[in-house]
Order: structure tokens, then C-alpha cells, then sequence
């Protein structure tokens, strides 16, 4: 007999052995933490042929983050009820978070680190800590008796939750009727076995919970990446949009100035060699004159436009540079520009200067040519973390609404939305706001120093 009961006893060990081992591998290999939970749940409940089980995990108060207890901060902790598991009655608990506390049961093994193994939860030593919460009992009609809670310990030995299962049963299989009190007899006391197999467990779904909570956080980083990715992927092709567009605007002035005064330029070169020919000197002379005139002109355009690639003034910061361009715009249109500054332009970059600075021409450019407005205002507003670039005109506005239509530019220059593109290329905000007969505004906010 003794020989029989040794052999059922070798076999029901391998068999838990083997039950154990899948369990690993089944855990190791599972990246869903809400099947995860479940998967150790089940295991520790079949296991240990318990009635029930509940899983507890120590979340950060403040954030909700998985985290694990600390003597230090225990106050900044909470424990979120995960899941739970009933085989004899059906009841459906609500995920829910509660303090951590040396009273409770889970909270003591939480605090200690220890395991706790209870033959009857109702007659716990009132010399203890800790006593059953009697609550769950009394709203479901269920009986706790024998009781076994386990700290769930990471690599480092770190408690990030617990384990907690009720009432052991003589047959894994056995439904319980609590409210036949006979029935209660299969309920026995959990063994030292059972304990040491669920500290096992528990340590084995730790390091399984800490390992898919670090794929989790790989895969949010890499798609993290991957948007990072596909935003420069997306600035990039605005770059070079950006590059297209000022290499056509470059190519279309010189065209229109210099290229067209030096045909003209050669034209006349070819009536003074016919002049000189006739011997015709007051009309060589005349025509030399305008030559000349062409010349002046053309080397004026040229200084023009090399002054846009990279305008000298520059180097002097944003504010002077605009103070300067409004200058000759006032000049040239006869439009008067109200400009405003508060804050110290010297450490900001020199691409963000030079974006701005196009914008202002830009937008300044827009206003004479399609505004028909008799004034404008630019303000500059520069503080520690942003800039704020505001032009305002009191022409005869637009409808706002047009734009997002059609997504047209405006006649005469890289328009709306290549201002838009610049500002974005600036990590910055455009907002336009625009009423017929009101006038239009347009306000650029981007941020500075470090993302």
C-alpha cells in the first residue's frame, strides 16, 4: 500500500513538474499582458487545485505605470486588481485599485515579501497584522477558508504583485456548494508543496510580466521611430520642395531682370557698332548713354538678388533685418509698416532667422501686391521657449474658409501654403484669420531650443 501511495505520489510530482516547465515556456513566449494575466491565473489555480484565485499588481498612484513596492514611497503605491477567477460560483468583479496595506492579506505579503499560507481565514490569531476582508463573502454568499498568497518577485526581487488563491479542494475537478455545508468538507488546508510551487510560479510570471512589459514599451518605441522617421522622411521632401521652389523664384527674376536687360543690352551693342560704322557720333553717343543706363541697371538687380540669396543684414539678428527690408519696401510700395519687437533676438539660429525673414518679404509682398491695403504692422515677440511672428494688413481680407478648399497660393510668390510648409519646417504654428473688408493676419508661433 505504501508502495502505491510513493508511486501515485512520484507521478502526480512529474506530472506537476511537466505542468510547470509548459507553463514556463507557454509564459516566456506569450506579448499580450492581458493574456498573460490570465495564462498564470489558470495555471496557479489548476495547479494547486484551488477554488479561486485573484491577481494583484503595484501600479504607481499617480501615472497607473507597473511598478513594484517600495518601503521607501509605499504611499505613491496602489495595488489594481487585474483579474479573477471563481470555479464554483460565477461572479464578475470589476478591475479596480486599492491601498497597500500591512492589514490586508495581499498587502502584508506584498510589504514582507512573504508568502502566506491560512488553514481557516476566520480564525486568523488576532495577534496578526493582518485579517481577512470579509466583504467579497458577504456580498457573493462565498466561504474563504483555506488561503495561500504569494508575492510575485521580478530578477532584482522586487515584489510587483501577488498571487492570491482560496480554498484548496480535494479534487481539482469538484464544483463546491456553499450552500450545502457537507459540500464545505472538500475544502482543505493548502501544503507546503503547494506554496513552494506557486513561489516558483509567481517569480516565473514576474520575470514573464516584466519581459513582456519591456516588449510592449520596444514596440511603442519603435513606433515611436517609425514616426519620427516618417516625419523627416516628410520634412526632407519639403526641403527639397522648398529648395525647388526658391531655385525657380531665383531663375524667374534673373530672367525677368538681368537676362531680359542684357538681350536688350546686346541689341544695343550691335546698333552702336552700326553707329560707329556711319561714323554717327551724337547718335552713338545717345544710345552709349542708355547702354550705360542697362548696365547700371542689370549690376543693380544682380546685387538685388544676390542680397535675397543671403541679405547681409542677417548677421545682425532678425529684428534689424526686417527693420531694414520694411525701410526699402516702404520706399518702393508708399505702404507705411508699423514694426513692433519685445524680447532679445542675438542667440536664435540662423536658419530660423532666415525662414522668418522670407516670410515677412513674402507676406509683406502679398500685401502691396493682392491686400490693397493703405498699412501693415509685423511683430516680433521673442521669449525664453517661443517666438511669435505676427503681420497684420488692414486690407480687403478673403475668406479663410477658400483655403482649405482649394489650397490655392497666392498669385506672386510661394503663398499660404508655403507658409505654412516654412513654419513647419521650424517646428511652428500658423494661424490666419482674414474678413472681407477687415484685413488678414497671419501669426507664426515656433518654439525654441530643444524639443
Amino acid at each position: 500500500m505504501s508502495d502505491e501511495i510513493d508511486s501515485q505520489r512520484m507521478i502526480r510530482l512529474q506530472n506537476e513538474i511537466i505542468d510547470l516547465y509548459d507553463i514556463g515556456k507557454s509564459l516566456s513566449s506569450e506579448k499580450d499582458t492581458l493574456k498573460l494575466f490570465e495564462k498564470i491565473l489558470n495555471a496557479s489555480i489548476r495547479l494547486t487545485s484551488s477554488d479561486a484565485g485573484t491577481l494583484y499588481l503595484v501600479i504607481e498612484k499617480n501615472s497607473g505605470d507597473w511598478s513594484y513596492v517600495d518601503e521607501t514611497s509605499i504611499g505613491e503605491k496602489q495595488f489594481k486588481f487585474v483579474i479573477a477567477k471563481n470555479m464554483s460560483i460565477d461572479v464578475k468583479l470589476q478591475a479596480s485599485v486599492l491601498p497597500i496595506l500591512n492589514t490586508s492579506i495581499s498587502g502584508y505579503t506584498a510589504m514582507t515579501g512573504k508568502s502566506l499560507r491560512i488553514d481557516d481565514a476566520y480564525e486568523i490569531d488576532s495577534s496578526k497584522e493582518y485579517s481577512l476582508d470579509r466583504s467579497y463573502d458577504t456580498a457573493t454568499g462565498y466561504v474563504t477558508k483555506s488561503l495561500l498568497c504569494v508575492p510575485m518577485k521580478e530578477h532584482s526581487g522586487k515584489v510587483t504583485g501577488v498571487i492570491q488563491l482560496l480554498n484548496k479542494k480535494r479534487d481539482r475537478n469538484l464544483k463546491i456548494n456553499y450552500l450545502d455545508a457537507s459540500s464545505k468538507q472538500n475544502i482543505i488546508p493548502f501544503n507546503h508543496g503547494d506554496e513552494m510551487l506557486m513561489n516558483s510560479l509567481a517569480g516565473q510570471a514576474a520575470v514573464a510580466l516584466e519581459n513582456s512589459l519591456l516588449y510592449r514599451d520596444l514596440n511603442k518605441l519603435l513606433q515611436e521611430y517609425k514616426k519620427q522617421n516618417e516625419h523627416l522622411s516628410l520634412l526632407s521632401r519639403k526641403i527639397l520642395k522648398a529648395h525647388e521652389e526658391e531655385r525657380k523664384r531665383i531663375a524667374r527674376e534673373i530672367h525677368d531682370g538681368p537676362a531680359q536687360l542684357a538681350s536688350g543690352m546686346v541689341m544695343k551693342l550691335d546698333v552702336c557698332r552700326k553707329l560707329l560704322q556711319k561714323k554717327d557720333v551724337d547718335s552713338l553717343s545717345s544710345e552709349l548713354d542708355i547702354l550705360g543706363h542697362g548696365l547700371r541697371e542689370t549690376v543693380g538687380d544682380i546685387r538685388s538678388i544676390i542680397y535675397d540669396l543671403k541679405p547681409a543684414s542677417l548677421d545682425n539678428g532678425l529684428i534689424s533685418a526686417v527693420d531694414g527690408h520694411i525701410k526699402i519696401f516702404e520706399e518702393h510700395t508708399g505702404l507705411k509698416v508699423d514694426l513692433r519687437s519685445h524680447g532679445d533676438d542675438k542667440g536664435l539660429e540662423y536658419y530660423i532667422v532666415s525662414t522668418l525673414y522670407r516670410i515677412v518679404q513674402e507676406a509683406l509682398s502679398n500685401v502691396h501686391k493682392h491686400a490693397e491695403a493703405s498699412g501693415a504692422s509685423v511683430l516680433i515677440d521673442i521669449k525664453d521657449d517661443s517666438l511669435k511672428l505676427e503681420i497684420s494688413d488692414n486690407g480687403k481680407g478673403f475668406d479663410t474658409g477658400l483655403l482649405s478648399k482649394t489650397r490655392k497660393t497666392v498669385e506672386g510668390g510661394f503663398g499660404i501654403e508655403g507658409i505654412k510648409e516654412r513654419v513647419e519646417l521650424v517646428r511652428g504654428r500658423v494661424a490666419i484669420t482674414s474678413d472681407a473688408g477687415k484685413g488678414t493676419s497671419l501669426s507664426i508661433t515656433v518654439p525654441l531650443g530643444a524639443e
